[in-house]
């Protein structure tokens, strides 16, 4: 991947390896790799995201393909175990519980950044990271915001059922055509004007 770097006997026509070798020239390095700088990080906790990226976290799949396992299978759900499914997969209701709160929490702080930021909040048209009550708990600001269902005019041809069970993004948010300091709100003619596109 790196002409300073030696591969010697490593295999090069993986998954991993080409999914990486891909991806470097894409991301931004200083970013992808800042949580090494953090000193309240432990130390397993930095071998732990290493090993997440390189498809070394030990796990029943790989236990049943080195022979030390007779099965692959999650030992608290029936699906098959792996690192995707340790992190996000698990169906266990408890596991489910778990990463659906760790989701929210982190959405939850990229949602109040936002709110802070230069656009404001009324740019924030939709949000599904939690119910309203807590929302507003943790300080956001939902007066302008559709919560859990998607706005209407979104996807004007879905009945209000289908937007309901439809797949949703955890936030949708509007840039003003100018400077954000410009903060449309959705009694704003942008807004409006966007509103009737839709539909």
């Amino acid at each position: 991947m790196c002409k300073l770097h030696r591969l010697g006997s490593a295999k090069t026509d993986t998954g991993y390896y080409n999914y990486w070798k891909d991806l470097r020239p894409l991301v931004d390095k200083q970013a992808t790799n800042a949580f090494w700088n953090n000193r309240n990080l432990k130390l397993y906790k930095k071998r732990n995201v290493m090993r997440y990226h390189t498809g070394t976290v030990f796990n029943l799949k790989h236990a049943y393909r080195y022979g030390f396992s007779p099965n692959a299978n999650c030992p608290i759900c029936p699906c098959t175990d792996s690192a995707l499914h340790i992190l996000s997969g698990c169906q266990y209701t408890e596991m489910r519980n778990m990463i659906i709160k760790r989701h929210n929490t982190a959405s939850v702080l990229i949602v109040q950044a936002l709110q802070k930021g230069p656009c404001g909040a009324n740019q924030i048209a939709y949000i599904d990271v939690g119910s309203a009550d807590k929302l507003s708990e943790q300080g956001l600001d939902l007066r302008n915001t559709a919560n859990k269902t998607l706005p209407s005019w979104l996807l004007p041809k879905l009945t209000a059922h289908a937007l309901k069970a439809s797949s949703r993004p955890d936030a949708i948010l509007f840039l003003p055509s100018t400077v954000c300091s410009s903060r449309v709100t959705t009694r704003s003619q942008n807004f409006q004007q966007l509103a009737k596109d839709k539909k």
